[in-house]
């Protein structure tokens, strides 16, 4: 008898968890599950879409949950849990499109997993250089796709002679240092959507990288509102191909669209603004957007003023990132990914830098990339399941 057992549980099929262990199992992963016993019931409510949901960020273990008849959490009944309308003599287990809709829609999943990456990039070890050479290379965080610097355009070449990086980052904009006007640069700044150029030769400049070959095709509007100076000078200048567009503005506004513009990977287009003579009240505006068709994948858009931004930060380097994922394994999985788990993960997150994915609001884009590895891993049926 005690061999036919231990042959049974040989045989043992995979279980998954049930629906209030699946909560409770992601509560944990991101470290929020409050193990108070007793007390009263967690408030529910009907969410935008008239799903039932906890009303709140609580985090008691789902036992708690106030059920109703009337009102079921519609996590839980996507993954079986009992309705309450009839006896429950037995929970079934089904698998049905719903479920995976829900670990791919469900606000609920969505946050549990930017929670992990959270947590996974405060708990992180970072990478050794000899450890980081089995991995791939992260492209997008070696080649920013947007810089921000001055430079000479060169009127005979009609092309941009030199590109230097603005270096003092202010927290809203990038100039040449502490203080306006800078002894060199002057009162050259670039941020989201404005800046201001220093007189000939020192231009600023917003360079983009394509990663891909393809074309591009771009619009904007440059605006000077000063009557008090002679306007500004814009030009959309190819690495490949030389100047693609110029248009002066003085106290006034003006599109500046450019129809295709073919780009290998590593070509930059910059946007080059300069003083049109004299370089007093030569603030100007000018945010473009981008679009970059590649053949046989989706269409790709940058926008100049939504992805403005600081300095890369040391979260976001490739040894940080593999140290996350790391981490984000063995919260949500309980394990060290393997070797080849962690190159898979590692080109995934590359992956998703180098796409013009959209980011919820306040996360960067390593953020949301990790983010979306996380909602991975919380839907595996490693997570669901338990043998």
């Amino acid at each position: 008898i005690a061999l036919q057992d231990k042959t049974a549980l040989l045989r043992k099929p995979l279980v998954r968890l049930e629906a209030e262990l699946i909560r409770d199992r992601m509560l944990t992963a991101t470290g929020q599950l409050d193990r108070k016993l007793f007390g009263p019931p967690l408030a529910i409510k009907e969410d935008d879409a008239g799903q039932v949901i906890v009303a709140t960020a609580q985090t008691r273990r789902s036992l708690y949950v106030k059920a109703r008849r009337s009102r079921p959490l519609a996590m839980l009944q996507t993954f079986d849990a009992p309705v309450m309308e009839t006896n429950c003599e037995i929970r079934p287990s089904s698998t049905v499109a719903t479920q995976s809709l829900m670990m791919l829609n469900g606000n609920f999943i969505l946050d549990q997993a930017a929670k992990l990456a959270d947590r996974s990039a405060r708990e992180a070890k970072g990478f050794s250089p000899e450890e980081l050479k089995k991995l791939p290379s992260l492209a997008s965080n070696e080649v920013q796709t947007w810089q921000y610097g001055y430079g000479f355009y060169d009127e005979k070449t009609n092309r941009v002679a030199s590109f230097n990086k603005l270096t003092f980052w202010t927290g809203t904009r990038w100039q040449g240092g502490k203080d306006l006007p800078d002894p060199k640069l002057g009162y050259a700044y670039l941020d989201a959507k404005s800046g201001h150029p220093n007189g000939p030769g020192q231009a600023v400049i917003r360079r983009w990288t394509a990663h891909f070959d393809g074309v591009v095709s771009i619009t904007g509007v440059l605006s000077n509102g000063s009557p008090a100076g002679d306007g500004v000078r814009g030009r959309i200048v190819s690495s490949r191909s030389g100047k693609a567009g110029e248009w002066i503005i003085n106290n006034g506004t003006l599109e500046t669209p450019l129809p295709e513009i073919e780009v290998k990977a590593g070509d930059t287009i910059d946007f080059v603004t300069d003083c049109n003579t004299g370089h007093n009240s030569d603030t100007f505006h000018w945010s473009v957007n981008i679009s970059l068709q590649i053949t046989g994948k989706p269409e790709q858009k940058f926008s100049s003023s939504k992805e403005f931004g600081g300095p890369t930060a040391s979260s976001d380097s490739p040894a940080a990132i593999a140290g996350q994922i790391v981490r984000a394994w063995e919260l949500a999985l309980c394990r060290k990914p393997t070797e080849q788990e962690l190159v898979s993960s590692f080109e995934f997150v590359s992956a998703q830098l180098n796409s013009s994915m959209a980011t919820a609001k306040d996360r960067s884009k390593s953020q949301q990339a990790l983010t979306n590895l996380c909602q991975a891993l919380m839907s595996s049926n490693e997570f669901l399941y338990v043998e």
